[in-house]
């Protein structure tokens, strides 16, 4: 007995080695940077909010089996098309942003279309075809907005486009500016429209995240017919949250030094909603029919032919909503940035959200919403604290820089590194029990 549940012990912490080995890495940057805490809360809610809906959106293709979609950089793109129109048509403030986001859905549709016609001739290779189909579309991209803006395509804004002199003297118009800035209605909309103090909406919180999980426990125990201990299990994340947030109302009440550390930190309301909706969008899906079919197909897609399901259509739309999420994550993103880097805002957009996914302990096969958060709230915080705690120790920020790269690719090759031993081992302890059980079949 004691050594199965050591086995067992074993088996979570292996599970949970990666946030748990980055949990460490953040508290001691943390600590080497000597920032102070309510520094370090501020910055990562914000950058919290700016990245996560980019991450949310790799879930659905990991969970059709596809892995880690590389190509949500054409999500990205399709984005800032949307806001690079809102501001040559001078359509500034949120309705601004409404229109830029319904550019991006429908050029989304049509990206994420092609492209999961792409992934369904190559099943199998969808993360090495997804990270290829990103550099060739960033080649067509810069095709596009370098030479084809103001040349093929008729198009005259003195303040976003480049100009020269042609042989005769006139001013022409070719090209974008390497940076486009927002007018200043755009700057920050979503996240300024409404903000509040930490400290007011943490017991609304409270009360709304405990409310939603009795919600839930009633509705499994009335409805479902299950015991106390499933419904806790099938409202775990909010109970989670719940506890989480209870705790720290009770620290705020009693610990000056929590007070300190979140007195002058501000949430922005909107863009929590926003990120809310489209978790809730996510989460909604997986319930349906449909997330019936993509979980089916990523787990095989041979039964998933069996059971009447059409694999390639399945793919195409997971891909498909992959892609119009991306699409609305990099809107949120550049907003809170206030500028668009034309050629280079989209370009590590894959990298990142899929090194943060992985952070939180996600792997190829199984992605959830606790995982996008943790890895969030982890990778940013090493993102942003590394080269401080650089300077700190080396008197070179650049050093922490030099940090921060290598671990981002690095957490993408030592995961998938893993992914590959677990699935060996697993393969391995499989085969073993199938001959035991055909030796204990002929001994019988």
């Amino acid at each position: 007995m004691g050594k199965k549940k050591q086995n067992k012990v074993l088996e979570i912490l292996q599970g949970y080695m990666v946030p748990i080995l980055f949990t460490l890495l953040c508290l001691v940057s943390i600590k080497i940077s000597g920032q102070s805490a309510s520094y370090v809360i501020t910055e990562t809610i914000s950058r919290v909010g700016r990245n996560a809906i980019l991450i949310v959106s790799l879930i659905l293709p990991v969970m059709c089996g596809m892995g880690l979609n590389f190509s949500i950089v054409l999500g990205a793109m399709a984005g800032e098309i949307g806001l690079i129109l809102i501001t040559h048509w001078s359509i500034d403030g949120l309705p601004g942003i409404i229109v830029a986001s319904l550019i991006g859905t429908v050029l989304a549709i049509v990206l994420g279309t092609l492209t999961g016609m792409l992934f369904n001739k190559v099943k199998g290779q969808e993360m090495i075809t997804g990270m290829i189909l990103g550099f060739f579309a960033v080649g067509v991209y810069d095709l596009i907005f370098i030479f084809m803006v103001g040349s093929v395509i008729p198009m005259v804004n003195p303040e976003i486009m480049l100009n020269s002199q042609n042989a005769a003297g006139e001013t022409i118009y070719v090209g974008l500016r390497n940076t486009i800035d927002f007018h200043a209605a755009t700057k920050y909309a979503v996240d300024n429209a409404c903000k509040m103090m930490f400290v007011k909406l943490l017991p609304m919180m409270l009360v709304g995240f405990a409310a939603v999980t009795v919600l839930i426990v009633a509705f499994n125990i009335g409805k479902k017919k299950l015991d106390v201990k499933k419904s806790l299990f099938a409202a775990r994340g909010f109970l989670i949250t719940t506890i989480i947030l209870g705790i720290l109302q009770i620290l705020m009440k009693t610990s000056k030094a929590v007070q300190k550390a979140f007195f002058i930190v501000q949430v922005p309301i909107l863009t929590v909603v926003i990120i809310a909706l489209v978790c809730m969008l996510v989460v909604f899906i997986t319930k349906t029919k449909l997330g019936q079919d993509i979980k089916t197909v990523g787990m095989n897609m041979q039964v998933a032919t069996a059971a009447g399901i059409n694999v390639d259509k399945t793919r195409i739309v997971a891909t498909v909503l992959s892609t119009v999420i991306a699409s609305w994550g990099q809107i949120i993103f550049l907003q809170n940035i206030g500028n668009v880097q034309t050629f280079n805002s989209h370009e590590q957009v894959g990298t990142y959200a899929v090194a943060a996914l992985l952070v939180g302990g996600a792997s190829i096969d199984k992605a959830t919403m606790g995982q996008v958060f943790t890895g969030t709230v982890l990778f940013h915080i090493l993102f942003f604290i590394t080269p401080l705690a650089g300077k700190v120790l080396f008197s070179d920020p650049q050093l922490g820089e030099y940090f921060r790269v290598f671990l981002c690719y690095g957490i993408i090759a030592v995961s998938l590194i893993l992914y590959a031993w677990k699935k060996i081992a697993a393969d391995k302890k499989r085969i073993e029990e199938e001959n035991r059980l055909q030796m204990e079949e002929l001994n019988k």
